[in-house]
């Protein structure tokens, strides 16, 4: 009796588990992949458009987590059709012969109350270089009826270790580098499950009424 007890303890445990780690989705009409740069004097924000990823979160052991995100290169996008052309170009990152982008993590870390550090392998143009993501968990919420969880991590790279090295040595007359070789990576993303995506994604494409004429 004791055995069959435990057992329906072990299914009843298992089965909880299960629900908690269900599958996470990126939730794109809430989120953005940015960046920025440094130009001469000014800063460049830009993003990424195009974007997937799979989550398991579960905020009671948030240290289990496991992130794996591919960036879709040609996606990127400055709000200036000229420079973003140069970004997809060999100059830099070559989108044609390198078409995505992608973050597998290998570590999370509790670094205090909704606060990580997930560490994992960021590859972009070709080379694979570990980076350190700072993570904010804002919390869970319900939104047109799904469950949805909200984060924000930011990291810094150096562009020249992943071989993105066009302009380095290009000085302005007052000696400030055409482009800065810091990249400051910024992701706002929200989660829901790939149900819930696929659920929003169906009623999204569904045909809208004609708005009425006056």
């Amino acid at each position: 009796m004791k055995k069959l007890l435990a057992l329906f303890i072990a299914v009843g445990f298992l089965s909880v588990s299960s629900v908690r780690a269900e599958v996470y989705g990126i939730d794109k009409a809430h989120s953005q992949v940015g960046f920025s740069v440094k130009h001469v004097l000014s800063v460049v924000h830009g993003e990424f458009k195009e974007y997937d990823g799979t989550i398991h979160f579960d905020p009671k052991k948030p240290e289990a987590s496991k992130i794996d995100v591919t960036i879709q290169t040609a996606s990127v996008s400055t709000d200036n059709e000229m420079r973003d052309h140069h970004l997809q170009s060999p100059d830099f990152f070559n989108a044609a012969q390198f078409p995505t982008i992608t973050f597998k993590s290998t570590n999370v870390a509790v670094a205090g109350d909704n606060h990580y550090t997930v560490t994992g392998d960021l590859t972009l143009h070709g080379v694979t270089k570990s980076v350190v993501l700072d993570v904010n968990y804002l919390g869970q919420d319900t939104a047109m009826g799904a469950e949805v969880d909200g984060f924000s991590a930011t990291t810094k790279i150096d562009r020249r270790d992943f071989g993105l090295s066009w302009g380095e040595d290009k000085l302005t007359s007052a000696g400030n580098l055409m482009v800065g070789n810091d990249v400051n990576i910024q992701l706002d993303l929200t989660l829901m499950t790939k149900k819930a995506i696929e659920n929003m994604k169906k009623m999204m494409s569904k045909p809208k009424p004609a708005p009425a004429s006056n």
